[in-house]
């Protein structure tokens, strides 16, 4: 399993969520598995997306963070993606 970390700066936080929803079936459809979306402070959040792998979250990311930004007016400020080592329910 593969994780991307997208944070955003954004005017209200909990807005952002209405855009994760509409988002979606396009993040599911291009291969997301799960996706969280935190905020972080009141001006920011952090989405958190499980992919299968990192082929996967590759070739969709790029594309699903400018989608995002355009759907939602936000900006991406930074990310960071990795190969999970541990997952816990």
């Amino acid at each position: 399993m593969f994780a991307t970390f997208t944070d955003w700066s954004m005017d209200n936080p909990e807005e952002g969520s209405k855009t994760a929803k509409a988002m979606w079936p396009d993040m599911k459809a291009v291969g997301a598995i799960s996706m969280r979306l935190v905020k972080t402070d009141d001006s920011g959040a952090r989405s958190v997306t499980m992919w299968p792998d990192a082929e996967t979250a590759q070739k969709a990311i790029d594309a699903m963070r400018a989608k995002g930004a355009s759907m939602s007016g936000a900006e991406m400020i930074g990310g960071a993606m990795g190969t999970v080592l541990l997952d816990m329910d």
